[in-house]
């Protein structure tokens, strides 16, 4: 049985250094949103970001949606993998970063892909699900409290081999630990385990950055 390596300071590093290629928007980017504070921990890994941008291109996703913007990353990731004619809805609550966000799509010009709706999350979803909308590929990092929520709609707007990506899923690593029981972590932990539990999905919980799940409803 092979085991799973230990992700400590060393290996996270490394990971920074080699599983991500060099690319200057990307990093542009990331240093103009780390001047933003604290707030800043809510960007994505670039690692991450690659890998969204891969996923989008082997799974052919011509229609994608993304719940919680911020910066525009993982949106720009998203809309790199897209065919020409393809789309990312991307909805967030605030306009408060857009610009930001839109400053570096335009400069890696997919904003010709991107439509950007500012609403509430579960409101919206609901909207195109009564509206018969459906997607090939929907990311959600946004406000933990509704992770449930939108994993449940999420699987009703997209059709069988449809994906499901989650960041967050490791939380910090406060998943695992025994201790950790605020309402946040609590989500997340019951969340892992429904997905683990869940008839209707195939899934991969993936180690990389904060944690990514992986999900292909059947």
């Amino acid at each position: 049985m092979s085991t799973q390596t230990e992700i400590n300071k060393n290996i996270v590093q490394y990971l920074q250094k080699v599983g991500y290629r060099d690319d200057k928007i990307i990093n542009d980017l990331a240093h103009e949103t780390s001047k933003l504070g604290s707030v800043s921990q809510m960007q994505i890994a670039k690692e991450q970001g690659q890998f969204l941008e891969i996923i989008t291109k082997i799974s052919n996703a011509n229609s994608c949606l993304e719940i919680g913007r911020f910066t525009g990353m993982s949106t720009l990731f998203i809309a790199r993998g897209l065919s020409e004619k393809g789309k990312i809805i991307s909805i967030d609550n605030s306009d408060e970063f857009l610009s930001l966000a839109k400053k570096y799509w335009d400069m890696d010009n997919v904003s010709a892909k991107i439509e950007s709706i500012i609403g509430d999350g579960i409101e919206v979803m609901q909207s195109m699900i009564d509206r018969q909308h459906s997607f090939d590929l929907i990311f959600i990092d946004a406000d933990k409290k509704n992770y449930p929520n939108y994993y449940e709609l999420s699987l009703n707007l997209i059709p069988s081999n449809g994906i499901i990506i989650i960041d967050n899923m490791l939380w910090h690593g406060d998943v695992a630990n025994e201790n950790k029981n605020d309402s946040q972590t609590n989500t997340i932990r019951d969340l892992n385990l429904k997905i683990q539990n869940d008839n209707r999905v195939e899934f991969s919980l993936l180690p990389l950055s904060d944690g990514l799940s992986f999900i292909r409803k059947k």
